[in-house]
């Protein structure tokens, strides 16, 4: 007997839901804000000739990147929920899965053309108008503090890890700031590429995150902070329950965890499933769970299902 099971699922997504519309204003606002930074900082970053300002540029796009899928998220996932297609059983959760694989992907490109070309500026000074680049700097500053503003209150989880990328771009934002008043006060050309490479390293270290945790959920890997094994055992203790196997855990997307498993009963089939349910919400988050019940007289060969 094969069932499928949500207790609370109803209430959770509800609770979801509102959050969704919570956040999808200030997700707007930041990333139209952030776009503005961007435009600003590429634009400021060729007429200054400042590397530093054209790798914050490459952290803003980061921030703008993480904003618009988190934004992209929240929408697929309102969508899923009004309407399901027969092809996507599972909704459209992992396309901001795909989207943050492939901006991570984009990053290193961006970061390793920027610690070469710092590399080269180490070697080869450059002018930078350090005036300009401090005003750009403090505008960036400004316009990232306001994101942050409209984005600290947010609820979902998503829009929570753009609300940490903008955090860290202030932080960067600030650097630059520093670094163009060391230059108005000393001329040291090199403080500029010094700064890009700090920079640059930020990024690449998120970056590797980024396409790591985007690959482990592609894979179908258990969640790191949950233990397959821990699970099974967990469940062999409830009960009434005389044998576990085929347990299997998985990320749908960035906080969507599933599970099926299979157990030997001779209790009744909807206690039983009830009770692993339970212990699955409770003790680990899961409430997406597939349980197949058996019975000691089945002799079923599952193979390697």
């Amino acid at each position: 007997m094969l069932m499928h099971v949500h207790v609370g699922h109803d209430h959770g997504h509800h609770h979801d839901h509102i959050h969704d519309h919570q956040d999808i204003k200030p997700l707007r606002i930041a990333i139209a804000i952030t776009l503005f930074i961007l435009i600003l900082q590429l634009v400021g970053g060729w007429y200054s000739g400042s590397l530093a300002l054209l790798s914050d540029a490459g952290h803003v796009f980061v921030d703008l990147a993480s904003l618009l899928i988190a934004f992209i998220g929240l929408k697929i996932a309102a969508r899923a929920r009004e309407q399901h297609d027969i092809r996507y059983t599972f909704g459209l959760r992992r396309i901001e899965i795909l989207a943050a694989l492939t901006n991570g992907f984009l990053l290193v490109g961006i970061c390793i053309f920027i610690m070469i070309e710092a590399v080269e500026r180490f070697v080869d000074p450059s002018h930078v108008h350090a005036e300009v680049m401090r005003n750009i700097a403090i505008l960036g500053f400004i316009g990232n503090a306001v994101s942050a503003y409209y984005l600290h209150r947010s609820e979902h989880i998503t829009t929570r890890s753009a609300y940490l990328h903008v955090l860290t771009d202030l932080a960067s934002s600030g650097g630059v700031i520093i670094g163009a008043i060391v230059l108005e006060l000393t001329d040291w050309m090199w403080v500029d590429p010094a700064i890009s490479l700090l920079i640059s390293l930020v990024i690449l270290r998120g970056a590797g995150q980024v396409i790591y945790r985007a690959g482990v959920i592609l894979m179908e890997s258990s969640p790191t902070h949950i233990d397959p094994a821990v699970v099974r055992t967990d469940i062999a203790s409830i009960p009434g329950i005389m044998d576990v196997h085929d347990v299997h855990v998985w990320q749908l997307g960035q906080d969507q965890v599933n599970a099926s498993v299979h157990v030997v009963t001779d209790r009744p089939n909807d206690e039983i499933v009830i009770a692993v349910q339970d212990r699955l919400k409770t003790g680990y988050g899961i409430e997406h769970v597939t349980v197949q019940v058996e019975t000691p007289a089945m002799d079923i060969d599952c193979g390697t299902c």
